[in-house]
Formats: structure tokens, C-alpha cells, sequence
């Protein structure tokens, strides 16, 4: 009896102890979800606003989500940002209210507390209204209709508002959150940095950025700050982390410039000179850009990673060149007309109508091809560097050469009859000793050049020097480039054989070879074909 009533006693304790202790960590809970919601102390004016939209159900949505927002905690409401004086270019009387109100908050209004982001962006090309300067395909082959939510949509960005200040900060941080977490999204960019002409969203997450952050993204907290040199909390880089972020050697900008060594969304690609007086030179900018690398990589696949990428630009150069050349020399000859000649862009469709094929071929070899070229380089998407980006610049280069050829150029006949290799590189090349992926002893079996040219490492050497004479590359470039020249043996994997290795992919592709031409090749169905010759 005594044993029973032991326990009893035991199991009363026990069950005591786990209701305390379930109450303490319900408390614990509760007190961290009220944590976890911001206290906001908001005036007359703002409450106002917020009782109103609420009764008359009006984008009620804004009103949670500025409520889980900075803004709240800080004490910043609806009148903070939409004030407005008399006269404004926005101001409105709110329906049913005697309140005068911005309907269009802009930068100016948002730089009476972020001063410093402000002046960033409008630095930035981000604010640049290059599109309107010089707004080829818009001004001729898009209706204006299309354009209302094309082209102007993702140019809102760089909007010239009435009183003089530029861009639209909410075209990354969302209303009325003005979240980091949603502006470090890479989706954010990926809004406007998307499609043929300028697929940045694709090629990152074609990289291995991109790979990394889509397995792990979900876990990190990217709601960080890296203004007073914070080390970057996360693992692999958003677009952010590349472009704004800072980290130990970078400070943080909205000045998406500040980085940029090339113009390469440009019909050519040319050292920036964007800003240079407050940002300084593209070796500045590239600086910058190598500071941010440094978090993850070592300097020595940076700087080859980087010059490789740096020479794709180069060779697009001498692509577009010889384009250019094909359209001036159509034009003189009248295979072409134009209304009128420019020598500089040669893309222009209010310049040159657009009706052409040449036109067309050069302008998407430029617009489309020719930036997925350069721009999968310098991210590291490789097959917007191949098949989406060199191959189709080749492919347009060689339907300009046909054309010609068709319409009766003895050089272009010449070339098309042509069955020699090399007719697919009549320009100058470029070209760096091995990569920054490591050594290979079997990369030198293509291309064609490699084996049936001598002098080719002595012409690339003779181009690249130029290049660095001309300004296009850095001291340091140039002395790396040198290096690898002088020891190509190794960087090329020449001094090496593997032939055990090799021999034994040999086989195995011999005996699929064969296997192909026994399965199918030299199959042949008795049964007759249906369309009669």
C-alpha cells in the first residue's frame, strides 16, 4: 500500500513539474512572438490614413505590410512619405478628406532620411535614361502601346520625376515593406535582368552562385547589413552581394556602377568612363569588384576568371567589327540602303529602317547574341557564353557574309565557296594559356586553329599586348598574361600525358561508335514508304 502511494505521490510531482514546465515555455513563446512584432507609435495624421483605408477596405494589404516594415518601429507613417505642399505635381485631396497628400512619393522625398542612397543610385546607371538618348528598336519596329508596360515598365527605374529627382526606390524595395530581404532577392533583379537581350537572371542561376543559392537560399536570413564593413553572413553571392553589398574591404553602395570595369551592354565593349571623376578609372571600379571576390575566392582564379572574361569582350570587338565592315560595305555599294550612315552604332533602326537583313542580323549580334556572350563571361554562365552567345553572334555573321554573297560581292562568293576552317575567324583573336578551372591534357584537340597555325600563340601575344598598350588592360593583366604565355606548357597541359586515362575513354567511345552503326545506321525497316516519288 505504501508503494502504491509512493507512486502516486511520484507521478502528482512529475505531472506538476512538466505543467510549470510547459507554462514557462508557453510564456517564453508568447513573450518571443510579441518580440517578434514591432511596437508602433505612429500620429494622429497616420492613424487617420490607416482607420480610414481599413473601414473602406482600401489596399489594406500596404497598410499590414507597412506594419511589419522599419519604417513602423521607427515611428515613420503614412504622412512621413506622403506629405505634400500645395501646387506639388502629385498632391491630392484624399476622397471624403480635407488632407493634402502625395500620390507619388519619390527619391526626394525618400532622401530626407536616406540622403547618402540616394545620391548613390543617382550616380549609378541604374538612374541613366539611356534609352530615351538613343531608343532604337523602340522608335521604329515597337508600337507605343507595347512599350506602356515593355520597355517602360523595368525603365521606371531611371524615371525623371517633375520635381527633379530621378529613379523609383520601390522598383527594388517592394511597398510599403521596403524590404531587404525582397531586394536581395535575386528574383528582384530578375524582374527587369531577364529575356534575349539581357538574361542576367538566367545566367545566375545557371552559375553555381545561382545552384547554391537555390539549394541553400531558403535558410539564410537576408535581412543583414554590410554598411560598416560587416563580413558577408552568407555563403554564396546574391546580385546584391556583387554589385551593393560590402564586406571587410568594400563599403555598401546603391551606386551599382561603382563596380562595373566594362560598358559591355554597349553595341561595343569599352573600358567605363561612367562617373570617373567620383568612382575613378575601370581599374578603380575593378578593384572594387576583386575586394567583393576576395570573400570567397583566391586571388589567383580572380584575376584569370576575370581576365578570360575581360578578352571574350575584347574578341566580341573584333566580331562586331567585321559585322560593321559587311554593313559599310553593302551600303557603299547600295546593297544596303540607309537613310542615313553611322559609322558608330550601325544598329539604329531610325538610322537604318530595320528592313534589311544585314541590319537585323548586325543589330541582334549586338543587342541580343552579343551580350549573352559577354555577359555570360563575366558571370559564369557558360552556355550563354556558347550556344546562346557565340554561336549565334558566328551564326549572324556568317547569314550578313551570305547575303552579300547573294546579292553578287565577289569577296563574299569567295568566302562562302570557301571549305577552309579558318573562314569562321576572319577577324583577330584573342585568346589566354589554359583557365581558371584547372589543368586539362586534352583541351588542345580543338578548335582547328590550335593545330594548323604555328605562329597562332605568337599572333594572340602580339594582340594581347596591344590591347594592354591601348589601355584595355592593366599593368597586372598583362604581366599574368605574359606569365601564363611564357610557361604554356603546363597552363596548356602539353608538358603532361594521362595515356592510360586517355586510351581508356577511347575505347569506350570506339565501341559506342560501333555499336550505333550496328544498332541503327545499318538498319533498314522492310517495310516500303508510304509517299510515292
Amino acid at each position: 500500500m505504501d508503494v502504491v502511494k509512493g507512486q502516486q505521490w511520484l507521478i502528482g510531482i512529475f505531472s506538476t513539474l512538466l505543467i510549470v514546465i510547459l507554462m514557462i515555455l508557453a510564456g517564453v513563446e508568447m513573450k518571443k512572438s510579441r518580440a517578434d512584432k514591432p511596437e508602433i507609435d505612429i500620429d494622429k495624421t497616420t492613424q487617420h490614413c490607416i482607420t480610414c483605408h481599413e473601414k473602406k477596405g482600401i489596399a489594406t494589404k500596404q497598410i499590414d505590410a507597412w506594419k511589419e516594415s522599419y519604417h513602423a518601429v521607427m515611428g515613420v507613417g503614412c504622412y512621413e512619405c506622403h506629405d505634400a505642399q500645395k501646387g506639388e505635381f502629385d498632391a491630392m485631396l484624399c476622397p471624403e478628406s480635407d488632407v493634402l497628400v502625395a500620390r507619388h512619393p519619390t527619391p526626394k522625398d525618400c532622401a530626407e532620411c536616406h540622403e547618402q542612397q540616394v545620391t548613390e543610385f543617382a550616380e549609378s546607371k541604374h538612374a541613366h535614361q539611356f534609352w530615351l538618348f538613343s531608343n532604337g528598336d523602340r522608335a521604329v519596329f515597337e508600337n507605343p502601346i507595347s512599350s506602356r508596360h515593355g520597355c517602360e515598365e523595368c525603365h521606371q527605374i531611371s524615371n525623371v520625376w517633375p520635381d527633379g529627382s530621378v529613379g523609383e526606390c520601390d522598383a527594388c524595395h517592394a511597398k510599403h515593406s521596403y524590404s531587404k530581404v525582397v531586394a536581395r532577392q535575386p528574383e528582384t533583379c530578375g524582374e527587369c535582368h531577364v529575356g534575349p537581350d539581357h538574361p542576367h537572371i538566367e545566367i545566375y542561376i545557371e552559375s553555381k552562385h545561382g545552384n547554391i543559392f537555390k539549394a541553400k537560399g531558403h535558410t539564410w536570413d537576408l535581412n543583414y547589413t554590410t554598411k560598416n564593413h560587416e563580413e558577408i553572413p552568407i555563403e554564396a553571392p546574391l546580385c546584391t552581394t556583387c554589385h551593393m553589398d560590402g564586406n571587410e574591404t568594400q563599403p555598401m553602395t546603391h551606386n551599382v556602377s561603382a563596380r562595373l570595369a566594362w560598358e559591355s551592354q554597349m553595341a561595343w565593349s569599352f573600358r567605363t568612363v561612367w562617373n570617373d571623376e567620383k568612382l575613378g578609372n575601370w581599374e578603380v571600379k575593378r578593384q572594387r569588384m576583386t575586394g567583393i571576390c576576395a570573400s570567397c575566392h583566391a586571388p589567383d582564379f580572380i584575376d584569370t576568371y576575370l581576365l578570360t572574361a575581360d578578352l571574350v569582350n575584347l574578341q566580341y570587338d573584333e566580331i562586331r567589327r567585321e559585322m560593321v565592315r559587311w554593313n559599310k560595305k553593302m551600303t557603299e555599294n547600295g546593297t544596303v540602303k540607309r537613310l542615313q550612315a553611322d559609322g558608330v552604332f550601325y544598329s539604329d533602326p531610325v538610322l537604318n529602317g530595320w528592313d534589311e537583313e544585314p541590319e537585323h542580323a548586325l543589330y541582334h549580334g549586338w543587342h541580343h547574341e552579343g551580350r549573352r556572350y559577354r555577359h555570360g563571361a563575366e558571370m559564369m554562365g557558360a552556355d550563354y557564353t556558347q550556344w546562346h552567345g557565340i554561336w549565334e553572334v558566328q551564326e549572324r555573321m556568317m547569314d550578313m557574309i551570305k547575303y552579300a554573297a547573294e546579292h553578287g560581292d565577289p569577296e563574299a562568293k569567295k568566302w562562302v565557296a570557301s571549305t577552309h576552317p579558318s573562314k569562321f575567324a576572319p577577324y583577330a583573336l584573342y585568346d589566354i594559356p589554359g583557365s581558371a578551372w584547372g589543368i586539362s591534357v586534352v583541351a588542345n584537340t580543338t578548335p582547328f586553329v590550335y593545330n594548323n597555325y604555328p605562329d597562332y600563340w605568337d599572333r594572340i601575344a602580339a594582340n594581347v599586348k596591344a590591347a594592354h598598350e591601348k589601355g584595355l588592360l592593366s599593368d597586372e593583366q598583362w604581366q599574368q598574361w605574359q606569365h601564363r604565355y611564357e610557361n604554356k606548357e603546363h597552363y596548356l597541359g602539353l608538358k603532361y600525358k594521362a595515356d592510360s586515362t586517355w586510351n581508356y575513354y577511347k575505347a569506350l567511345n570506339a565501341y559506342e561508335a560501333q555499336e550505333m552503326n550496328k544498332q541503327i545506321v545499318q538498319f533498314d525497316l522492310p517495310g516500303k514508304p508510304f509517299y510515292q516519288k
